[in-house]
């Protein structure tokens, strides 16, 4: 059986490429978080060296008509928005941790989608019922008890007496639901 590395700052290339696709990520959602206030500050700048040209006359290329500023304006700010949206696709796509527990995502959002059917007037029984049979909470039991054992493992103690704590909970709670043959 192969051990789970969970840390991805172990020196071998394949931890240095995670770490740079997360930094590029990082700056990719940055750029598109902050962009169009980069455009308000382009177009600001803009206008006030237009203004400032129309009063004094000194530089000669900024004589431009208001038709032109306003499509300049317009350009700016439809190019921010296109950078925008090429930063946001381009950080979902390489982003290392995007697709990771896809699965747990869908799992989590079937969750919240039935916790409002139960508040549009779903029959609760039925889903509690559902939620014993389908063994949702025995195999998060395990799921806790595999990554705390990964990263026991992996020497990172912090994180797994973090995750005995998680164990232990999601155990009340499986048995809670009559669920008493979780194993360790």
């Amino acid at each position: 059986m192969t051990a789970m590395h969970l840390n991805s700052a172990d020196g071998h290339g394949h931890g240095r490429a995670l770490r740079a696709r997360r930094c590029t990520t990082r700056v990719l959602r940055l750029v598109g978080d902050h962009i169009s206030t980069v455009a308000v500050g382009v177009v600001g700048a803009g206008a006030l060296a237009w203004m400032i040209n129309h009063v004094t006359e000194f530089a000669p290329v900024l004589n431009i008509t208001d038709n032109m500023a306003i499509l300049l304006i317009l350009a700016t700010w439809g190019t921010a928005h296109l950078v925008k949206g090429f930063a946001y696709d381009v950080a979902d796509g390489i982003d290392p941790d995007a697709r990771d527990g896809d699965d747990l995502w869908k799992a989590a959002t079937a969750f919240r989608d039935t916790a409002e059917d139960i508040t549009n007037g779903a029959n609760y029984d039925d889903i509690r019922l559902a939620l014993q049979t389908s063994q949702v909470l025995p195999a998060l039991h395990e799921l806790t008890v595999h990554l705390r054992g990964a990263y026991a493992l992996d020497g990172e103690m912090e994180e797994a007496a973090a995750l005995s704590d998680t164990v232990a909970l999601v155990r009340v709670a499986a048995e809670s639901l009559g669920h008493r043959d979780l194993s360790e």
